[in-house]
């Protein structure tokens, strides 16, 4: 379904992400007499754009609409809203020392290249599992992808905090990308 509700997501989720960082922009001349800087503004605006996945989650539950088109647009849109939140808070703590294109764009680049990176891994990750039965036979051993998946947080935290991108933005891809690797066992031990 999300391949099917791919466009109406991202729409939602740039007009999530861009509104509110307009309206900061926007309503600076109010408040004339305060001198707040257009970086003031652009961080405001950044924080009002993330959402809460979580809470989307719980409420789209709560109506049973999880597995419908619009619970996978909003589900979708929040994701994204919450990624893209995560490499604006690097971008801004960058912009402290000082505003340059090498500010802004370095933490973008590496974060997109650190996603490039972790779908790649993946993808190869997931075709030698499937090559290699015994690869697969343990990471369905009980606890086995609770160790995989601290130890992927633990490297994926190390080589982006040394790469320039968020921690937090590499805590979110290590586990995506373990519940992708891991989902079938993980769901055998939470059905225990």
């Amino acid at each position: 379904m999300l391949k099917q509700t791919f466009l109406p997501s991202i729409l939602i989720a740039v007009t999530g992400i861009l509104l509110p960082i307009a309206l900061s922009f926007i309503l600076i001349p109010l408040f004339v007499p305060a001198d707040i800087s257009q970086l003031s503004a652009f961080a405001a605006g950044a924080a009002l754009s993330s959402t809460s996945l979580g809470t989307t989650f719980a409420i789209l539950s709560a109506a049973k609409l999880t597995t419908t088109k619009v619970g996978t647009v909003l589900v979708t849109a929040a994701m994204l809203d919450d990624v893209v939140g995560l490499v604006m808070v690097k971008a801004i703590s960058s912009l402290a020392t000082g505003i340059t294109a090498e500010t802004i764009l370095r933490p973008i680049g590496v974060s997109f290249g650190f996603l490039l990176v972790v779908l790649v891994l993946c993808r190869v990750t997931r075709w030698i599992m499937i090559k290699i039965p015994i690869i697969e036979t343990l990471s369905g051993l009980i606890g086995v992808p609770f160790v995989l998946t601290g130890l992927t947080l633990l490297g994926f935290s190390a080589a982006a905090g040394f790469a320039g991108t968020s921690v937090l933005f590499s805590a979110y891809l290590a586990g995506v990308s373990t519940s992708y690797l891991c989902h079938d066992p993980a769901q055998q031990c939470y059905e225990l």
